[in-house]
């Protein structure tokens, strides 16, 4: 008989022949009959389920029973009988177990003796029970059917809870993650809306100062021109009269002038750069000979400061795209600079030619050079070299000269050794195929 039980349960073990093992399946069995547990006892003795035996825990009344559950509430299954210390004891605790203790999990198989007390459609509409059995029906075989349906199905619903439950719990960290996510972005949103307001004003601020770097070079053009125009022409007429009666004070009057033209030749200059850092200067743009316009820019040199030697070294002609005017602003610049930042007797050289697509032209000098920290900054407005001191200038001249040549589509670099002198490389565009069509 114990062997055919063992057949029984093998038949329903998992797939493969596998037993899983493991702690005992725990039935409460609450009856008032000692008989009945000792039976049940027996009947499950030999049984498994899944690899794992029964275990039976006796109750003989629904008292005893309310407060083994208290204390063990995951026992998956209970044999409760209906008559005990009163007729309807077992009926009473199944409202008691399901309402007041809210256990909803065990599966509870009633199993009377007397079922005409307990009629079964009753039984099953009005109280939450898993299964109905008249104990003269309950043989071995559905005694063990009856208990493998209700472990699984407090399996089913046990894992079905603990899912539930981790899934809530991730719900409830991934609502944590959201919202602290939200919070950093409406804290990212805010700093980004104080940066752009910061920004938004130091951009106002920026224009009204260069309205009013504008308004105030506008105001040195006209104001200073006048007063200018009369000193040098006072000095002028000092310098004719001076030849003839002091020849020696001619020197000074020529200073004068000279301070005169510095002065005029800075007021062009900011002006230059502020229009071309505004975007009003518009180009107009044609085809010119670079080395003819070299040429006069060395000339003009050769016959203002005298005491420099001029080399050139260039490919003629050299046909390149751009403003004119511009670009002869940045020749007689990067010359100029040479010859001021160079000893007398010492050589400017100027070479220009193809280079790739671009043509190129060059400026070295012999001078005091340009140390290494300022390198970098040798094209910001306003920025002198550290060993440039004593030396007049404004700092804006090299400024402009980018700005311009970026304006034509090229590029300016510098290579500089201190004590050795200065080399400036421009780049400009030739001539486009389209234009030597029209042309």
């Amino acid at each position: 008989m114990a062997a055919s039980r063992k057949l029984v349960l093998r038949d329903r073990a998992p797939k493969g022949g596998r037993k899983v093992g493991g702690d005992p399946w725990q039935i409460l069995v609450v009856d008032d009959d000692r008989q009945v547990h000792e039976m049940t006892q027996v009947v499950l003795r030999d049984l498994e389920f899944e690899g794992r035996p029964f275990k039976c825990i006796a109750a003989e009344s629904a008292a005893e029973a309310a407060a083994i559950l208290d204390l063990s509430p995951e026992i998956p299954v209970m044999l409760l009988d209906v008559v005990m210390e009163t007729p309807d004891a077992g009926l009473r605790l199944v409202r008691h177990l399901r309402d007041e203790m809210g256990n909803r999990h065990i599966r509870i198989i009633l199993r009377t003796g007397q079922p005409g007390d307990a009629p079964e459609r009753d039984v099953v509409l009005s109280y939450d029970v898993n299964d109905y059995k008249s104990k003269s029906e309950l043989t071995a075989q559905k005694l063990f059917t009856a208990l493998v349906g209700a472990i699984r199905a407090w399996r089913d619903i046990t894992t079905i809870e603990t899912l539930n439950r981790e899934m809530a719990e991730l719900n409830a960290g991934l609502e944590r993650k959201v919202t602290e996510r939200t919070r950093q972005l409406q804290d990212s949103t805010e700093a980004l809306s104080r940066s752009k307001l910061r920004t938004e004003n130091a951009l106002k601020r920026e224009t009204e100062a260069k309205d009013q770097l504008r308004q105030f070079l506008s105001m040195v053009s006209h104001e200073f021109r006048t007063p200018l125009a009369i000193i040098d022409s006072s000095a002028q007429m000092l310098r004719l009269r001076t030849e003839k009666v002091d020849p020696g004070s001619v020197a000074r009057i020529d200073t004068i002038r000279g301070g005169v033209q510095r002065l005029l030749g800075l007021i062009d200059t900011c002006l230059a750069d502020e229009q071309l850092d505004s975007g009003r200067i518009i180009l107009h743009e044609k085809a010119f000979d670079l080395s003819s316009m070299i040429n006069v820019a060395l000339a003009h040199h050769r016959v203002a400061s005298p005491s420099h030697a001029y080399h050139a070294e260039m490919e003629a002609p050299l046909m390149v795209w751009g403003d004119p005017g511009m670009v002869a602003l940045v020749i007689n610049n990067l010359i100029g600079n040479a010859v001021k930042y160079s000893p007398e007797g010492s050589r400017v050289t100027v070479t220009a030619g193809h280079d790739g697509g671009d043509i190129a032209f060059a400026v070295a000098d012999q001078g005091i050079g340009i140390p290494d920290d300022d390198i970098a900054r040798v094209f910001e407005r306003f920025h002198r070299a550290a060993n440039a001191s004593g030396i007049p200038g404004s700092g804006i001249g090299l400024h402009m000269v980018r700005q311009i040549v970026e304006m034509h589509g090229g590029c300016v670099s510098v290579q500089s050794e201190v004590r050795r002198g200065s080399c400036f490389t421009v780049r400009l565009r030739p001539v486009p195929a389209a234009a030597k069509m029209t042309a």
